[in-house]
């Protein structure tokens, strides 16, 4: 008995070390953008050089984000069908 518990134990160990990492919560560069775009929008004014850059970092750090997220989405998910088949099947 105690002994299934360690091995399901040390196989779960073993597919969170393989893990990608799951990235920073996003939500404060989310809401910069936001900031950004309405202050622009209300005030009605070109956006120069300097905002666009800055802009542009933030939505790409989303984009490298979003792109661990989902490569961790895709490991979790294979690892699940994986275990199921493994033990249930």
């Amino acid at each position: 008995m105690f002994n299934y518990r360690r091995k399901s134990r040390t196989k779960w160990n073993e597919v969170r070390r393989k893990a990608p990492k799951v990235p920073d919560i996003t939500c404060p560069d989310i809401d910069e953008v936001i900031k950004v775009l309405e202050a622009h929008w209300h005030d009605k004014k070109a956006m120069n050089k300097r905002t666009y850059k800055k802009l542009e970092r933030i939505m790409e750090r989303l984009r490298t984000s979003n792109e661990k997220l989902r490569e961790s989405g895709v490991y979790w998910h294979d690892s699940a069908k994986e275990l199921c088949k493994k033990y249930i099947d």
